[in-house]
């Protein structure tokens, strides 16, 4: 007799991605800057989220995330006097970016980039982010994106 396969989806979220952390969002080709958001990742896996002060919340579904990385000093003079506004000078940023690529294929790509307050925060978020990266099912995900709306 076949032994009867045990399919376990859920994967374990960490509880650093569950509580959420607070980073400055950038994105370059829009000249969107957002000091101080609180990004969280849901008990799931399945989505990727963040707010910030006096702005709606934004969803992103870990599924379209293609690769989580550590990013570069910006090189948009409004983004660089945006941070140094919020106290971050350029030479300060070194090793405090993450960079998230997502998009429904690798044609149609944005790229959002998280500023955070130090080196280690950046490190344990590009790490913890990346099991996420293959977990992508769809059924359970898609009913807990309907209950959130």
């Amino acid at each position: 007799m076949a032994k009867p396969y045990e399919f376990n989806w859920q994967k374990e979220v960490p509880s650093f991605l569950q509580e959420g952390a607070i980073f400055d969002r950038y994105e370059e080709e829009s000249f969107v800057f957002e000091p101080n958001c609180l990004f969280k990742v849901d008990e799931f896996g399945f989505f990727l989220t963040w707010k910030s002060e006096g702005k709606e919340g934004q969803v992103l579904e870990c599924s379209l995330i293609n690769s989580v990385r550590l990013g570069a000093t910006p090189k948009d003079p409004k983004i660089l006097a945006a941070l140094e506004a919020v106290g971050k000078s350029e030479n300060d940023l070194e090793g405090r970016i993450v960079c998230v690529c997502s998009g429904a294929d690798l044609v149609n790509i944005g790229f959002t980039y998280m500023v955070a307050e130090n080196p280690e925060v950046t490190k344990v978020a590009s790490v913890k982010q990346s099991p996420f990266l293959s977990h992508h099912t769809c059924l359970c995900g898609t009913h807990n994106f309907l209950c959130i709306i």
